[in-house]
């Protein structure tokens, strides 16, 4: 008895966590609003039926469904303990799960709260849980929850939903039979189905029927010659057009399954309820540019001559092998998301891989190392060179590392500026060393690309890291905003049925770069795209906005990216197999990755997005500095010509003279 207390005790205060009131709160859909209210689509709780009050449900249903389910709903608890026992010794018997001991208060549980699984523990919960419903609500509340909750088969929620798809008519209007055939198909909606297996259907009709006749609410007279009708079960197409007139079911995708995921971990407790209202910063009129132009774009590499891998015109079934992209739009001072694309097409796989991919990201991550640097007293008209890595140049490097330049070539010192407008894997890694591995790792962190951990190489100077296209662009935006991140966010408000605001997105920010660090890149950046850059075709295709970016190629074509920003947005693109895999010989970020971010750039300028000029930080002075060292110059630094005039923000000014000549 003490052992059967405590177990009672503890599973009482596990159901005390629940919200009690979920139960009197029949399912809505949730409504997805973007940032200027265009509906995106619903959530969870979206095709809820056709709820109706108790007292309009055929009383031949009601009667119905206790026998069949519940005879001793009047008389329990919650909890049957004759039914229970009953259960158990048949299943000793049979020595296997053969009856079960569900009430009609526990099956409301089970549907309101999502508790699954076939666990002892579940159904000690279930019992606590049913036991405070039956405390709370009375009969024929429990029940109208019920009728209207129910899964029917065939995309029916509740008894009128049912009614209407089974036999085209109100629940009012149903006769004892046809209530009968209903209630016989809780038990297994499918497979029960009198759709497609009208015969079992009839079976379980009668058995319902002689259960009602068992419990005295009809004769056995009745019985029988209710058990001789045979119902007119409409064609299931009549129900399928009504369900796609009246329900509210979207088409799932990627964006709104994201949505989904963020609103279930801020509020865990309403899933599956429903009835919220969430508004979004997605905008609609980008999120359908950026949709359309992955597969256009997409669809022309797969269109070319003997391109080597599946189409999506092609995809049967299995894992889709066919080329990917994804895309990330974000507001540089507030860190709204304005649109993002996960994949190509969400019914082939659900993997988002604009979130939850990390790939390498090659060249687009070399900004973040000059910015380090810049901050550590190099400048971008320092001279670096472009030789070859000597062994023990990199210090802690143990491996002896020695990277390639993507055009085969070895070359004198160049101005730093120059190693990042022309992507340069040697001076790249020797600008890391002048910033210094543990300050480029806590910057990848502070720009929010996560953390390597113990295990990174040299390599990770030139991008070898893997980071997600939704994190890139929020890194770049730093460029736009004098060094400042805006933590990237998609959730504006979440907002119950009875108008009461559950969650209000609080923005936080902090200081990446400083403002001048962040300048000097910026500077680089919008040279990338000019005449020599690699990324100069943005501007031969027509996109004149003020805007800086980088290109990004993995070894062997396996990955093409392209970053940018504007004054106002900031954007990421990248290509790739799943399976990682050479895309096709020369498919460099700026050919492939860079026509999508133009597109969407483009329409963002169409439809009202201005992007103007960079503000420049508050006082820039023309000083005189030494190539060699980046400090003050003195007279022996111009008479090895190594003096010139750069352009310096008041945060970066240089404290000491050169000491190198």
């Amino acid at each position: 008895m003490l052992v059967l207390v405590m177990i009672v005790f503890h599973y009482d205060r596990q159901a005390a966590r629940f919200d009690i009131g979920a139960v009197g709160r029949l399912p809505q859909e949730t409504e997805v609003l973007d940032a200027t209210g265009e509906r995106i689509g619903y959530l969870h709780g979206e095709d809820v039926g056709m709820p109706v009050p108790l007292e309009s449900v055929s009383e031949h249903f009601l009667n119905a469904l206790v026998a069949r389910e519940d005879s001793r709903f009047y008389r329990h608890h919650g909890i049957d303990r004759r039914g229970l026992i009953r259960a158990w010794i048949r299943n000793v018997k049979e020595g296997r799960a053969v009856q079960g001991a569900s009430t009609i208060t526990m099956q409301l549980t089970r549907m309101t709260y999502g508790l699954t699984g076939k666990t002892m523990q579940r159904k000690l919960l279930e019992m606590a849980l049913a036991r405070r419903i039956e405390k709370h609500y009375d009969k024929p509340e429990i029940l109208s929850q019920y009728v209207n909750r129910i899964f029917l088969g065939t995309g029916m929620n509740g008894i009128e939903q049912a009614s209407f798809g089974y036999f085209g008519k109100s629940s009012s209007e149903l006769t004892l039979p046809e209530a009968a055939m209903i209630a016989g198909v809780i038990r297994a909606p499918n497979g029960f189905s009198p759709f497609r297996h009208y015969e079992v259907a009839l079976r379980e009709m009668r058995s319902t029927i002689w259960r009602m006749e068992d419990e005295g609410m009809i004769s056995k007279a009745e019985a029988e010659a209710f058990c001789e009708a045979r119902p007119v079960v409409q064609d299931q197409s009549i129900w399928m057009e009504m369900l796609r007139e009246q329900s509210k079911v979207s088409e799932q995708t990627h964006l709104l399954q994201m949505i989904e995921d963020r609103v279930d971990e801020l509020l865990p407790s309403l899933v599956g309820v429903g009835g919220l209202t969430i508004h979004t910063t997605i905008d609609q009129r980008l999120q359908r540019s950026a949709d359309l132009s992955v597969n256009q774009r997409l669809a022309e590499i797969e269109a070319l001559p003997g391109y080597p891998h599946p189409t999506l015109a092609g995809h049967e079934k299995g894992d889709p092998a066919y080329l990917q992209a994804a895309v990330a739009v974000t507001e540089n001072f507030t860190g709204a998301l304005r649109a993002i694309v996960g994949g190509r097409e969400f019914s082939h796989s659900a993997f988002d891989r604009a979130i939850q991919s990390r790939r390498p990201l090659g060249s687009i991550f070399k900004p973040l190392v000059y910015g380090t640097a810049f901050e550590r007293g190099l400048f971008p008209g320092v001279l670096i060179s472009d030789a070859r890595i000597e062994p023990g140049e990199i210090r802690w490097d143990e491996e002896g590392w020695d990277p390639e330049n993507s055009d085969g070539t070895f070359g004198d010192p160049l101005p730093a500026s120059l190693g990042l407008i022309r992507s340069r894997n040697t001076m790249t890694a020797r600008v890391g060393e002048w910033a210094g591995i543990d300050n480029v790792l806590k910057m990848m962190q502070h720009a929010g690309l996560g953390d390597p951990g113990r295990e990174f190489s040299p390599t990770i100077y030139i991008g070898t890291l893997g980071a997600s296209v939704e994190k890139v662009a929020s890194a770049y935006s730093v460029f736009a905003t004098g060094g400042v991140r805006h933590e990237p966010y998609f959730i504006e408000t979440v907002i119950d049925r009875d108008g009461t605001t559950l969650f209000q997105h609080e923005g936080e920010s902090y200081q990446v770069l400083s403002s001048g660090a962040a300048w000097l890149t910026s500077n680089i950046l919008k040279q990338v795209l000019e005449e020599g850059g690699t990324g100069a075709s943005l501007r031969t295709r027509g996109f004149t906005a003020p805007a800086g970016g980088k290109t990004g190629t993995t070894n062997d074509f396996f990955d093409a990216w392209f970053a940018g920003y504007t004054s106002r947005l900031s954007a990421c693109v990248w290509l790739g197999l799943d399976q990682p895999k050479t895309i096709f010989e020369g498919a460099y970020g700026g050919k492939v990755a860079l026509p999508i971010w133009q597109d969407v750039m483009s329409e963002a300028q169409r439809i009202g997005y201005e992007f103007t000029d960079f503000a420049a930080p508050e006082e820039v002075i023309e000083m005189q500095l030494c190539r060699i060292s980046g400090k003050l110059a003195k007279d022996d630094c111009e008479e090895a010509g190594d003096l010139y005039i750069e352009q310096v923000p008041h945060d970066l000014i240089p404290r000491k003279f050169c000491k190198d000549h």
